[in-house]
């Protein structure tokens, strides 16, 4: 009975640590992606880019 605690104590450690970590894992890919995005849009102020080249 005690090893049998022992391991669901483990077994929801694990998980409870798999959950935490994988949260963090989604936030920081969504921050990356929302960056990402951002950089995507070109200032108001930049010409626009003329056909054939500088």
């Amino acid at each position: 009975m005690k090893v049998a605690l022992i391991v669901l104590w483990t077994l929801a450690a694990g998980v409870g640590l798999f959950l935490m970590v994988r949260a963090r894992i989604v936030r920081a890919t969504e921050a990356l992606t929302r960056e990402a995005g951002r950089e995507r849009i070109a200032p108001p102020d930049t010409p626009p880019d003329r056909p054939g080249g500088p």
